[in-house]
């Protein structure tokens, strides 16, 4: 007869990691029958070549486990480097993963800049590292010698994590700051981590740029130009092949999908298709951004395909355009962006037709 469960051994705590808080597990946004226009996530839109791929999609798209050795190939020649160097991954994110995974261990240090992708800080202290933070908000310029010193000073710091341009702010920073960051985590036992999640909208990618410096892992993903957020696939640019191989024994064997790798292949040669996606979401971008000025909001020039914004009641707003079934970021409860929103620029004229007069119908807020 079993034991009745009151008189179970209970799970000693020591059994569980120290360093993962379950508090911190990142959650999707709570589903909401309202809303059928998300603009809250800056996902993009696929390419038109890619949804006629994806139509022509065959069995073995799908039941098959992927090789990503082709597209590797590939984004090797797109960035001059040696595809060894190329490590697919299950979005952007995951790649951040196993570059903190590689690259931190129990009472290493973890930098990033404020407010920050919440993910660099989430992976970091699964490895046991502490996350120091310098602020860089509000379009202010990067913190380039606060930077330096900190790298110079802290021997124990073992990764630099810079978004540029930078969720939620929009900011870029300059290409000559990154090089500098670059280059003072030269230091053996020190790295850079360069998120260019949002490059492609940037005036300047300086990814192909820091693909030269050493200490450099530069992230990627096909979630926001490519639209395909879905389908979860990413890569990671590693210093060398022998720290590429390092990210793939520190992630899934098999990352994302076949179907995943084709659409990825497909839309990375339609170069047409792509700069047009670019270049409406710059103008998208530059209209909100005029738009939320002159209606009063602290909107933030941003180079990245969204813009945020400070406004008069921001929990208020987005719930109003909730009502009309448009999601948007609110930062409720996070210090420092209770008053902002982050909003993506949808990538197509009806629906940014219908943002437009939306905010415009909730302008009391803003």
């Amino acid at each position: 007869m079993n034991a009745p469960s009151s008189a179970r051994p209970k799970r000693k705590a020591a059994s569980l990691s120290p360093w993962i808080d379950p508090a911190r597990a990142y959650r999707p946004r709570p589903e909401d029958t309202r809303i059928d226009l998300f603009l809250d996530a800056n996902e993009g839109h696929m390419l038109p070549s890619a949804l006629q791929r994806l139509a022509a999609a065959t069995e073995a798209d799908l039941c098959r486990y992927p090789n990503f050795a082709e597209l590797e190939q590939r984004l090797g020649r797109l960035w001059d480097v040696d595809p060894k160097r190329i490590v697919c991954s299950a979005g952007g994110d995951e790649a951040i993963a196993r570059v903190c995974a590689s690259r931190l261990s129990p009472g290493a240090k973890l930098l990033e800049y404020a407010p920050a992708f919440p993910m660099y800080s989430i992976y970091g202290s699964t490895r046991g590292a502490e996350t120091l933070s310098l602020p860089w908000y509000d379009g202010e310029d990067f913190p380039l010698y606060a930077s330096l010193e900190t790298i110079a000073n802290c021997a124990s710091l073992g990764l630099v994590c810079v978004a540029s341009p930078a969720n939620p702010s929009g900011a870029a920073a300059s290409a000559s700051d990154l090089r500098s960051i670059a280059r003072a985590c030269a230091e053996p036992g020190k790295a850079f981590l360069f998120d260019g999640a949002y490059a492609d909208f940037a005036d300047y990618d300086p990814s192909a740029e820091l693909a030269s410096e050493g200490s450099t892992f530069i992230v990627r993903t096909f979630s926001k130009t490519y639209g395909l957020a879905g389908l979860r696939l990413g890569y990671a640019i590693a210093p060398d092949a022998d720290e590429a191989d390092r990210l793939r024994a520190a992630g899934a064997p098999y990352p994302s999908s076949p179907l995943a790798a084709r659409l990825a292949l497909v839309s990375l040669d339609d170069e047409r298709g792509l700069m047009k996606a670019v270049s409406r979401i710059k103008k998208e971008r530059d209209e909100l951004y005029q738009f939320l000025q002159a209606a009063g909001a602290r909107a933030l020039p941003s180079q990245a395909n969204f813009v945020f914004a400070r406004v008069r009641d921001a929990a208020a707003l987005s719930e109003a355009l909730a009502r009309l079934g448009i999601a948007i970021r609110s930062y409720a409860g996070k210090p420092g962006l209770e008053d902002g929103l982050r909003i993506s620029c949808p990538g197509n004229a009806q629906d940014f037709g219908r943002l437009l007069k939306a905010l415009d119908a909730a302008r009391s807020f803003i």
